[in-house]
């Protein structure tokens, strides 16, 4: 299951609230973190090191941003910009039977991203026209 953004919450406020001052220094306890978090929600199960990896990620997202999510745009960016989309829809209009390998080449783009595109945006599904050899009886 996922964590959603409500256990990331919990968790980056319960990480802080356990934390002790040692020597000047905070101190901050994974363990207690989880323990407080199964009492929490105990019907959601948790490995510790994907709790571990989690509450670094949202902390650390946390301290930077002021939110656990990511930041808005932080993510890889898209071939399928709607520029690209306008442009193979006018391609695909123009000459229907255009393969989706010579599509990529006029696009710049790869085979699999074309394939995507037409598929998820245009709506477009490959196909191959075939021939059906039917036997006629003599009379």
């Amino acid at each position: 299951m996922a964590i959603s953004d409500q256990h990331k919450i919990f968790m980056v406020m319960s990480y802080y609230r356990n934390g002790v001052k040692e020597d000047g220094t905070w101190q901050y306890s994974i363990g207690l973190c989880m323990e407080e978090f199964r009492e929490e929600f105990p019907d959601f199960a948790v490995e510790y090191t994907q709790f571990r990896q989690t509450l670094n990620v949202s902390s650390k997202n946390f301290q930077e941003n002021g939110s656990v999510t990511r930041k808005a745009g932080s993510g890889r960016p898209k071939k399928r910009t709607p520029e690209l989309i306008e442009e193979a829809r006018e391609v695909m209009e123009e000459t229907p039977g255009t393969s989706i390998r010579h599509l990529s080449q006029q696009l710049g783009l790869s085979v699999g991203t074309c394939n995507t595109l037409l598929k998820k945006d245009l709506h477009l599904f490959p196909y191959r026209l075939t021939s059906d050899n039917r036997l006629s009886s003599k009379s």
